[in-house]
């Protein structure tokens, strides 16, 4: 690493702390370590963010349902390196296409959702963590420079 520092490529990677960003408004929802890699500083990558939540205990992440300006994809995977396949707990999320009711869909295997721009979704909750030594892993990768949710209006209750 000794040759990176001085090299002109060591603005296509961030290290350590650098992975780290205390700004973020999920920061105050989770109450276990978190990793973000955003586009900002990098040349040609501005409109994307990468965060890494190792999820350890029960809690309701995203409370309010909403939507984006831009797509997003969250993935799902339990914490044992040796079977990432192994959820290690319980995931309860909603989602609801157009103009149809919101729907909560309970997951104990892994799994991915894309959501498009405009796509209401949420609450986000992790209702059951196995063990916190294997934490649930939980990415969202968006495509944008800037993380907002718009509230979205309320379109009946949950299934």
């Amino acid at each position: 690493m000794h040759r990176l520092e001085g090299s002109p490529l060591r603005k296509y990677f961030r290290i350590g702390e650098e992975l780290r960003i205390p700004s973020h408004p999920h920061e105050h929802e989770v109450p276990s370590p978190a990793l973000f890699f955003t586009g900002g500083p990098v040349p040609a990558a501005p409109g994307f963010r990468l965060a890494t939540f190792a999820i350890t205990q029960p809690f309701e992440m995203v409370h309010e349902t909403h939507t984006h300006d831009f797509d997003q994809y969250l993935c799902f995977f339990g914490g044992d390196m040796r079977n990432m396949l192994d959820l290690g707990g319980e995931v309860e999320f909603c989602l609801a296409e157009g103009d149809e009711e919101l729907q909560t869909f309970v997951f104990t295997r892994p799994f991915a959702v894309y959501i498009p721009r405009g796509m209401r979704h949420c609450p986000l909750r992790y209702t059951r963590v196995d063990d916190p030594a294997r934490p649930l892993i939980h990415q969202d990768l968006v495509f944008t420079g800037e993380y907002i949710r718009k509230p979205a209006p309320h379109q009946g209750p949950s299934a």
